[in-house]
């Protein structure tokens, strides 16, 4: 059978970031699109006058603000249009452009074309934005067989409807995503997935927390010694919020994050620190609306939170640990995340796309931490003085190989060495749980109680977890790897297996430019990409040198002066042997000086 006719793909078109999934021989498989499992959703035009989609666009949104179009989702179903190239598009068109890289992706990757796909829309869009985006499938030469809901394709990558007739089950889906928010509540009976009710906001998400964290840093920029009155610069807005955008990702795994942005405003810098419990407090009334919402989706659906049997997380700000506690305070019932909030709504849409195509679904093999891993502290006082218990650091259900750390403090002034004891299990008291070690950290400074001490916990695909502790104020590790593979190690090779497969890297070394032609779905033959791609970067190259001879003669520093003669030295080799490659790496090189000298 012809497998173009076999193959249905799934697709979520994200705020943010947009996935493409395909059920194939009976694997689920995340296609990537420049490498990457996940694409950007921007759309520019470049320096030569190329259209840019994906990565390549989200890369100049800085630079190039009036040439780039980002989070173009929160227009669909609107007359809203903008502006790009000097010309005016509406959402359907800048959403199929989207679809269109995705779709030559699956082409590329899977070596036929690709005609046929389920897309994914928020529970709480209307009749006329779910024909907006049929209509954006449909401008990219794909028949879109189905639109179906974002939960129920969370659902069913979570492995709802399979047990069959009989079977009946209340799950609650929380997706926060880069620019929308949608929980919504799924009623699973005899193998139907319903949605029940939902409740959202169309203007919410990890968007809000990147501006309340832009805000913060330029708050602390003005009050440092680089007094300014009035408003960063657009430009040097954009870079901050970039930068914040970096430490909210990092504050996710760890208790603090580091930004250092050179030459904000001329020669002002900024260098900080974030805190985690900082920026929980930044974002809580944001998430408190989010909770308002649930409670909403709840009465709507008739249910109360002891009637859910399973909370799913979806959308990649669901990474904020805060949004996990605050779950389990408003629900008593620990969410779920095994499958990454980032995928799992394509990969549900692929499902039901295999379906379609007559194909089995495939099962959702994932290795997971079967227990959570914590670390003895002291956690209050009591009636007999200290009182200890086990803070977590990996929570039961997280997916692996994972990285989290925490922050603790030494109790006592002077203490030169602390013992970190690691124990497993789901109780707060160290004796309902198994303890799996300790290890000794010494030679710390001698100052006040208050030592901050990061223990930083790692799992890989084997098993084995690393515990390290670090001093914070003088960098000092001590590290210890502890086996806690054990008898709960089940499936252990089919699961690495699916997990390999799910997450391979078959991307070409580099993306590849290509004009999309919404009237020919077909994706362009390799000769004419590299041919494009050529002509792109040769063209980038030519602007580059243009912009680096008006600053030398300009004039600067010295020692910036040859950086940038030895950039261009670069430049001419690589073009000269027709290594594109390295071209671009050359290119991206000299763009990045050029845009901090400019600035």
């Amino acid at each position: 059978m012809n497998p173009e006719l076999q193959t249905v793909v799934g697709i979520d078109l994200g705020t943010t970031n947009s996935t493409i999934a395909v059920v194939q021989n009976g694997e689920l498989v995340i296609i990537p699109v420049a490498g990457r499992p996940t694409m950007p959703s921007a759309v520019g035009i470049d320096p030569a006058g190329k259209l840019v989609i994906g990565q390549a666009a989200k890369n100049q949104s800085v630079s190039a603000p009036e040439n780039t179009v980002l989070s173009i989702k929160r227009g669909m179903g609107t007359d809203r249009c903008v502006e790009l190239g000097g010309k005016s598009y509406r959402p359907e068109e800048i959403s199929a452009l989207i679809l269109g890289e995705l779709k030559r992706a699956a082409e590329e990757h899977l070596g036929h074309p690709v005609s046929r796909a389920v897309i994914t829309v928020p529970a709480f869009f209307n009749e006329r934005q779910r024909l907006a985006t049929q209509d954006a499938g449909r401008l990219a030469g794909l028949d879109v067989l189905r639109i179906i809901n974002e939960p129920t394709a969370a659902a069913l990558a979570y492995g709802a409807g399979q047990a069959g007739a009989g079977s009946k089950e209340t799950l609650l889906v929380y997706d926060l995503g880069g620019g929308t928010f949608d929980v919504s509540v799924v009623r699973v009976e005899d193998g139907i997935v319903e949605v029940r009710a939902s409740h959202g906001d169309i203007h919410l998400g990890g968007d809000d927390f990147d501006e309340a964290l832009a805000t913060l840093g330029e708050e602390r920029f003005g009050a440092g010694k680089n007094d300014i009155s009035a408003a960063l610069p657009d430009a040097a807005r954009r870079r901050l919020k970039g930068a914040m955008e970096k430490a909210k990702i990092e504050l996710s795994d760890g208790p603090f994050a580091s930004v250092r942005e050179e030459y904000l405003t001329g020669t002002g810098h900024l260098e900080t620190e974030i805190e985690r419990r900082e920026y929980e407090r930044l974002i809580e009334p944001w998430l408190h609306k989010t909770l308002d919402c649930l409670q909403r989706a709840l009465a709507d659906a008739g249910v109360t939170a002891g009637e859910l049997d399973k909370v799913m997380l979806v959308g990649g700000a669901t990474r904020t640990p805060f949004v996990q506690s605050l779950l389990m305070e408003k629900l008593g019932i620990e969410p779920r995340h095994e499958i990454d909030p980032d995928l799992v709504v394509a990969m549900g849409a692929a499902i039901q796309g295999a379906a379609l195509a007559g194909q089995p679904a495939p099962a959702i093999l994932v290795d997971i931490s079967a227990h959570t891993y914590s670390v003895l502290a002291v956690v209050g006082h009591g009636l007999f003085g200290e009182e200890l218990g086990c803070c977590p650091v990996i929570r039961r259900g997280t997916a692996l190989p994972v990285t989290k750390a925490e922050l603790f403090t030494t109790a006592i002034d002077n203490q030169t060495t602390v013992k970190v004891e690691v124990f497993q299990g789901e109780g707060e008291r160290p004796e309902e749980n198994l303890r799996l070690g300790a290890m000794m950290v010494e030679g710390l400074s001698k100052v006040p109680a208050g030592n901050e001490i990061v223990v930083q916990f790692r799992i890989d695909l084997s098993g084995l977890l690393t515990a390290t502790a670090t001093e914070k104020r003088t960098g000092l590790v001590k590290s210890v790897t502890i086996d806690t593979a054990g008898q709960h190690r089940i499936n252990l090779d089919t699961a690495r297996g699916n997990l390999a497969a799910l997450f391979e890297d078959h991307a070409p070394d580099r993306p590849r430019l290509v004009v999309l032609d919404p009237e020919d779905g077909d994706a362009e033959s390799a000769e004419t990409a590299t041919v494009e791609e050529s002509s792109i970067l040769l063209a980038s190259a030519k602007s580059l040198r243009g912009r680096a001879a008006k600053l030398l003669e300009r004039g600067m520093a010295e020692s910036d002066a040859a950086a940038v003669r030895a950039s261009l030295a670069e430049i001419a080799p690589a073009i000269e042997a027709r290594d594109w490659h390295a071209l671009q790496d050359h290119l991206d090189a000299l763009s990045d000086l050029l845009f901090y000298l400019e600035d």
